[in-house]
This record gives structure tokens, sequence and C-alpha cells, in this order.
């Protein structure tokens, strides 16, 4: 009995010395090892009260509601599993759930636990990925070309105006005269759009949101679209929660592309459901939908950009630009993988008073 109490010892030094948190699990859901790193932290367990209980047992009931499924998941497929959660304390944890095999067989489910808090905040200095740097490139240019044609319609459009205030005709008159409002009304429009664009890369760290009145807005303006002709929108927006460290137009754009997102993946028919609600660190606004979730075999690459789905339909850019604005005012945008349809998460940190 020497030789194996040996290689368990030296197995349990080994696990403690990585410096991750983790725990296994056999095939009946019993931790038969739990390292040093998860007896500390806020929601850490001395070993001595995990090692040979069942899971259900050590976890806490919301904790091992969602920690199930993917377990399940590893043992039937023997195909790693990866996510990041949020944690109560607003820390982001990557979560790992790997196989480990006996021949070919999964015998046991390896679960770590990684802090990439830390992490996240430097990637926020390089928020845009090469090609979004490049886009970003392309949009000044844009933007710088388009500012000169603006110019020019503005300017006719007040000509307009004052030709029609000398029409002998008042029909021709009134017409003229609603017509150039509306060139002068979308010029306009388009200033602003602009201008959001521009200011996308320069954040404005006195800018705050009131976030349902930012997401009641964006339901407005996705009212009319023809792709919500046949979906329910349910928005759970309690009163009360604190203003988020965000630009309201930059919120309501997040909003708007994970809704549509949403839409185009339940084909027009469905069911979507907005639910914001304050925690520890600012506010999380969870968007889910009925369609069909996301696919596991592209799930790592849904914020790539010009990554879609839906080539017909979509640029690939919604979920990565929507991304990037998130993570530029100390947030995060996350997806949820759950058993039925899509669910993302918004993370916002609450503004400084």
């Amino acid at each position: 009995m020497q030789a194996p109490e040996a290689l368990a010892g030296l197995g349990a030094a080994i696990l403690d010395a990585i410096p991750l948190s983790l725990y296994v699990v056999d095939r009946e859901l019993r931790v038969v090892a739990w390292n040093r790193q998860r007896e500390e932290g806020p929601l850490g367990r001395p070993r001595a009260e995990a090692l040979g209980r069942p899971l259900r047992a050590v976890l806490a009931p919301r904790g091992f509601r969602a920690t199930l499924p993917a377990i399940q998941q590893v043992l039937r497929t023997g195909t790693p599993q990866e996510s990041t959660m949020e944690s109560r304390g607003g820390r982001l944890i990557h979560v790992r759930r790997l196989p480990v095999f006996d021949g070919e067989r999964v015998s046991h489910v390896l679960s770590t636990f990684e802090d990439i808090t830390e992490r996240r905040a430097l990637e926020m200095s390089l928020i845009a990925s090469d090609r979004l740097a490049f886009l970003g490139q392309q949009v000044a240019g844009v933007v710088h070309e388009i500012s000169n044609p603006l110019a020019a319609i503005a300017g006719c459009a007040e000509n307009l105006a004052a030709i029609a205030a000398r029409a002998p005709g008042e029909r021709d008159q009134k017409g003229a005269a609603e017509f150039g409002q509306l060139v002068r009304r979308e010029v306009a429009r388009c200033e602003r759009l602009l201008s959001s664009l521009l200011g996308a890369a320069r954040r404005d760290p006195s800018s705050t949101a009131d976030v349902a009145a930012s997401v009641t807005t964006a339901l407005k303006l996705l009212d009319r679209h023809a792709g919500f002709a046949r979906v329910r929108v349910v928005a759970r927006l309690p009163a009360g929660l604190p203003p988020a460290a965000i630009e309201p137009d930059f919120l309501q754009q997040v909003v708007m592309a994970l809704c549509t997102n949403a839409a185009r993946a339940m084909a027009g028919e469905g069911t979507l459901t907005l639910r914001a609600s304050p925690s520890r660190s600012g506010v999380t606004i969870d968007v889910l939908d009925t369609g069909p979730g996301v696919p596991p075999a592209v799930r790592d690459r849904i914020f790539e950009p010009f990554f879609t789905t839906h080539p017909s339909e979509g640029t690939g850019l919604g979920l990565p630009i929507a991304r990037s604005l998130v993570r530029g005012r100390g947030g995060e945008l996350l997806h949820r993988p759950r058993r039925a349809g899509a669910a993302f998460r918004v993370v916002l940190k609450a503004a400084r008073t």
C-alpha cells in the first residue's frame, strides 16, 4: 500500500502547486480532488469538507445547477468546455471543464477556475483587434470624406427653404419648406452619427447612462423594425438601478445589436427578454432569446470581427463593436451558454457619483 499512497500524495501536491482553483469529480459526481487554491476565497471550502462527498452537497444550489450541465456534457462527449462567468464580487472567472480519460472512456472531469479580471483590464488598452483597428481607420477616413458633402447638402437645404419663400404657389411653398426641414433633420442625424463614431475611441469619463431609459429607447427604435413584427419583447427594468459608466448612445447601440442578433436567430418569431439588475460593482443586463442558441462549435468565434452565422443578413461587426464599446468603459460583454436559446450578459460599472 506504500506506493499507491505515495503516488496519491504526490498527485495532491502537484494539484496544490498549480496556481488555479480546481477540483476533480468522478462519473458519479463525487469529489475526488480539491486543491489548496479551491480552499481559499469567498467561495472556498476546506478540503476535508469536500473530498468524497457528492458535488451537489459541496457547491451552493445555484452553483451546482449552473455546473451540472457542463460536467454532464464533458462526461458524455469527452469534449472540453470553456466559459467566462462573473462572480458575486464582480470578478471575471474563466472556467474550464476538462475530460480525464481511462482508456477511451471519460472517467473524471477536471474543473479549473482562473481569475482573469486583471488580464481583461490590460486588454482594455487594446480594445480593438488588428481588424477592428483597420476598420476604425477606414471609418475615420469615411467620416472625413463625408463631412464635405454633408456641408454642401445642408447649404442646399437652406437655399431650398429660401427659394420656397419666394415661390408663387402656396402649395409649392409648403412642400418645399417641408422638404427642406427633412433634409436638415437628416443631415443633423448623420452628423450625430459621425460624431459618435469618432468619439467611440475617446472615452468621456463623465458620461453616465440611465440604464432603464437607454434600454427603453433602444426598444422603441426597434419597435417598427420588420424583424421584430412577430417577436414578443419582455423588458424587466426595476426602478432604482444605479447609473452606469457608459455613454447613453453607446449603451443603446449595444442593446440594439444584441436584440437584432436575437431576432435574426429566432427567424423573427419568439420571445426576447431583457432583464436588468444591480450588482456589487454596477449593473448587469441579460438579453435572452428563444432561438436555437449558439452552436458550441462557433462559440469561441462569435466576437471575432466579420464572423457571422448569417452571411446574407449580417456583417459580423455587431457583437465585436458592442463588446469593444462595453470593454472600453470598464465593463464586459459575455456569452452565457444555456440549455435553450442564447443568453448574453452586459456587465457595466457603476458611474462615479
